[in-house]
């Protein structure tokens, strides 16, 4: 025998498992979302869960991860995503630290400034049966008691589940309990406790501004595509959509899946989609104006480069009507790069946020049954995306803005280049070349999208990126060598002053001003050649540094720069000649000066003596 909000019901003896669907009406508590774009706000923090199960936010982590609940809150309040307000707030899986990350939830909610009529879907660390049955008391709080209820977890057992909170329109705050339905094999290969398995999920429904009918459910993870009895949770949700419609049609507008997931775009994480958007399946269940949610926990506590977890994102059927954007601020349009080489999503709308470390994502999320076919339609999924930091700390991949993908790329890829003195331990102006290192990468963080995509035009002899989604290791070399080229000039004159002409740098001599390019290719001809389709008209009198495959020293008898006698430092450049007074050296030249200067002013002769030879 058993309870589901206080009604009797009886379950079968030996009865195959199947995943109930319970359907909460949103309409009768006058929640209402717009009919062209709703505000959604998504965390992706660094959560650091016990070794052991249950899994929880270890002590030491726990005030930062209750620090991240109030800042993602506070970017939820401040709708940068343009929206009139945040009407989705998601925390990934184990990402609320217990009852306090839930107090939280719950006082923000209650407040005065948190606006009616929005949800926010988040989901607990393990919680013990103890802290389950706390929660369950709690006034608001929706439980399917004959499946879900406290008497059904059992002694010793730990819950890992979602909560969705609603704000009604006359300011009531509910939230309804979720435990994940299967075990991820983590989850089930423990060693101490089991995991409880819950056997229902809650389907909301509504109405949009427009009158137009709105469903929407979440999943945990692995949920997603785990087998229950004879189906995923995922068909026994469409077969009890496609059951209530009747012979009519029923549309599934969002499906929000909250992951602490290693590996987002595993295989079959990706498969699921496919599914997910396959009409022929409970033809009556709609889907292709529906719209999956992929919120994820990050790979690293902060913004930057990371192989697992991040990969958040929303995916929209082939059917929609959206366009495919070349390279948007903040998010990508999927692809091998964004989906770890795989390929399965290219039919699709694939939206990817690119920042996989610690971060806050906030967008507008547009519906595809708002837009209309033709030019006149055209529009993206996501508009006005933009990044926070979990910290409340800036940075310029998480600048509480928009975040162009040459600034994401050039600063991934920033953290990874090694300093000189790594490469080249006995030099003996390491110390000196570190502090110029430390100097110029602080510089390249500040310089502009736009800068940086010319930069890296100008440095990539070899690119046929059209863009810097196509970015790869190419460029990353061309970059290394700009910035020890940089390092090196630094320590030789002055800290050159990056971003601030067509060139890369400008560095002092004696007096006047040189404006600094370094170009890495096939050849160092092939370097010459180049820099003068990028430069055709330099400003001012030009260094250019080359580096070829080889590495090899720039002989003078292989060739000049356009004239036969090798320019001096200082000479004035020839209105009639935009080669004249430009001054070449090969990269090994100045790295091999480098490397037997024992204080900058030998290094300084040396990169002289280099230049007049």
């Amino acid at each position: 025998m058993n309870y589901i909000f206080g009604r009797l019901t009886k379950v079968a003896e030996g009865e195959p498992p199947v995943v109930h669907v319970e359907t909460v009406d949103l309409s009768v508590r006058n929640v209402r979302l717009p009919p062209d774009r709703v505000g959604m706000v998504i965390a992706q923090p660094n959560t650091t869960l016990t070794v052991a199960e249950p899994y929880q936010c270890t002590a030491a982590s726990k005030p930062q991860q209750l620090a991240m609940v109030a800042e993602t809150l506070a970017v939820s309040r401040a709708v940068r995503h343009g929206a009139p307000k945040t009407h989705f707030t998601v925390f990934p899986e184990y990402s609320l630290p217990g009852l306090e990350g839930v107090q939280l939830i719950d006082d923000a909610l209650r407040a005065d400034d948190w606006p009616a009529g929005t949800i926010v879907i988040g989901g607990t660390d393990a919680l013990s049966e103890t802290h389950y049955r706390e929660l369950l008391q709690c006034d608001a709080t929706h439980v399917d008691v004959a499946r879900n209820g406290i008497d059904n977890v059992g002694h010793g057992r730990w819950v890992n589940c979602a909560i969705t909170w609603v704000k009604g329109a006359d300011g009531t705050v509910e939230r309804w309990i979720q435990p994940k339905l299967h075990p991820a094999w983590p989850e089930m290969n423990i060693s101490h406790q089991h995991m409880f398995c819950g056997t229902s999920v809650y389907m909301f429904k509504g109405r949009l501004e427009n009158d137009v009918p709105f469903r929407f459910c979440t999943l945990v993870c692995f949920d997603w595509i785990a087998m229950i009895g004879a189906r995923t949770p995922l068909q026994w949700i469409l077969s009890d959509l496609h059951q209530q419609a009747d012979g009519n049609q029923l549309p599934l507008s969002w499906l929000f899946i909250i992951q602490h997931n290693p590996k987002p775009s595993h295989h079959t994480f990706l498969t699921g989609v496919g599914t997910f958007f396959n009409q022929t399946e409970f033809p009556n269940a709609l889907r292709d104006r529906a719209c999956l949610v992929f919120a994820n926990s990050a790979g690293k506590a902060a913004p930057g480069r990371t192989s697992e977890f991040g990969g958040s994102s929303v995916v929209l059927s082939p059917q929609s009507l959206f366009t495919q954007p070349d390279c948007a601020p903040t998010f990508s349009s999927g692809g091998p790069q964004f989906r770890d080489g795989s390929n399965l999503l290219a039919t699709f709308k694939d939206v990817v946020f690119r920042e996989r470390g610690a971060c806050i994502h906030s967008f507008a999320q547009v519906n595809p049954g708002s837009l209309v076919a033709g030019a006149a339609g055209r529009s993206f999924a996501v508009e006005d995306a933009t990044v926070s930091p979990v910290s409340g700390v800036l940075e310029p991949r998480a600048p509480a803005a928009e975040v162009p993908a040459p600034i994401k790329w050039l600063n991934d890829e920033l953290d990874d280049l090694p300093q000189l003195s790594l490469v080249h331990h006995a030099a003996p102006l390491g110390a000196q070349v570190d502090a110029a290192h430390v100097t110029n990468t602080a510089a390249l963080r500040r310089v502009s999208s736009q800068f940086t995509s010319h930069a890296i035009a100008l440095a990539a002899q070899e690119s046929s990126a059209e863009h810097a989604d196509r970015w790869s290791s190419t460029e990353s070399a061309a970059l290394r060598h700009l910035l020890h080229t940089l390092d090196i000039i630094g320590v030789a004159f002055a800290p050159p002053t990056v971003g601030g002409t067509t060139a890369h740098a400008t560095f002092p001599i004696d007096t006047q001003l040189i404006d600094l390019v370094a170009v890495r290719g096939a050849s160092h001809e092939a370097c010459i050649e180049h820099s003068k389709t990028v430069l055709p008209n330099p400003q001012r009198q030009l260094l250019l540094v080359s580096r070829d495959h080889d590495n090899t020293r720039w002989q003078r008898r292989f060739g000049s720069f356009l004239q036969p006698a090798a320019p001096q430092p200082g000479a004035e450049r020839r209105i009639t000649d935009p080669s004249s007074g430009t001054m070449h050296l090969g990269y090994q030249n100045l790295l091999e000066v480098f490397l037997r200067s024992a204080t900058p002013e030998a290094l300084l002769g040396g990169v002289n003596a280099e230049l007049v030879a």
